[in-house]
């Protein structure tokens, strides 16, 4: 019986040891190069708005592209929204394929009166 109980306590701390051993080794473990990039999608009336993908630091020399504004004269514009998700969705494989992981994706907005901005803050990592 008191064989038993010994065992059973190494197994239980070979398996404390290993569930406090993994994250300090994930936290000591690689150097990242990190890149930015910002959606600001405007939401101004009439379509006078304006809308970018921001990158910092600056990727492949860019350090922004002009997006599509969400409203015109008439309101909502829904093919807008269609081509800036297809621009977000694009830049996001772009850079998977150049072997950066996203890590977090944070959304922000603005209002002033009638108008205001979406802008969502997207940060990718790649192991150096």
């Amino acid at each position: 019986m008191l064989n038993n109980f010994i065992r059973s306590l190494c197994v239980v701390a070979l398996l404390i040891g290993g569930l406090v051993a993994k994250p300090a080794q994930a936290q000591s473990a690689g150097n990242y190069t990190y890149q930015m990039i910002t959606t600001i999608e405007s939401v101004v009336p009439g379509g006078f708005g304006r809308s970018k993908v921001s990158y910092t630091p600056a990727y492949k020399g860019i350090r922004e592209a002009p997006m599509e504004n969400l409203f015109s004269l008439t309101g909502l514009n829904m093919g807008n929204l269609q081509k800036n998700e297809e621009t977000i969705v694009a830049i996001t494989q772009q850079m998977a394929g150049d072997g950066f992981e996203l890590v977090q994706a944070m959304p922000l907005t603005s209002s002033i009166q009638g108008s205001g901005i979406f802008m969502t803050r997207y940060l990718f990592r790649k192991a150096k």
